[in-house]
């Protein structure tokens, strides 16, 4: 007696139901979801790394600002900005700005009062970007018989 068995083809066989392309819309969906969760968490850590970058130059400016308005320095004269000293001390304002060049950053001092406005040592320059300025209102003494408010602000900015 002989067997008889009939090998069927996996290729050929039609008696299954193939549902494969049904999921295919659920799986892109899936997909899509995660890809917007993937650019939501880059796109935090982003700003949250800009947020610190700006924290951090701000903690830089209120540094030169404190030490710019020190009692100490030498164009502070009882509390107040002496100009005519800040004036001449030109070049005391550069070897505090060279110091900062190394890490990048540069600073303008503004001194305004009675509505006018000085930088020192050199005018702000007009292509910065990502500036952070700290202010100080603070007495200005002009000479021996006029002395006014003013602000004494610290404008820093990335070099690179």
């Amino acid at each position: 007696m002989m067997w008889r068995t009939t090998v069927r083809s996996l290729w050929k066989n039609d008696q299954g139901v193939s549902e494969e392309f049904t999921s295919l819309p659920t799986l892109s969906v899936v997909m899509m979801g995660f890809s917007l969760f993937l650019l939501l968490l880059v796109h935090t850590y982003t700003a949250y790394q800009e947020r610190m970058n700006y924290l951090e130059e701000y903690q830089i400016a209120d540094a030169i600002a404190e030490k710019l308005t020190n009692p100490e320095c030498c164009w502070m004269e009882n509390g107040l900005v002496n100009v005519p000293t800040l004036n001449l001390s030109m070049e005391q304002i550069k070897v505090i700005r060279e110091q900062y060049h190394f890490s990048n950053l540069s600073f303008v001092i503004r001194l305004r009062y009675d509505e006018q406005v000085y930088d020192f040592p050199e005018p702000l320059p007009s292509l910065t970007t990502n500036q952070v300025a700290v202010e100080r209102q603070i007495g200005v003494y002009l000479n021996e018989a006029q002395t006014t408010e003013g602000t004494f602000t610290i404008i820093v900015w990335r070099t690179t």
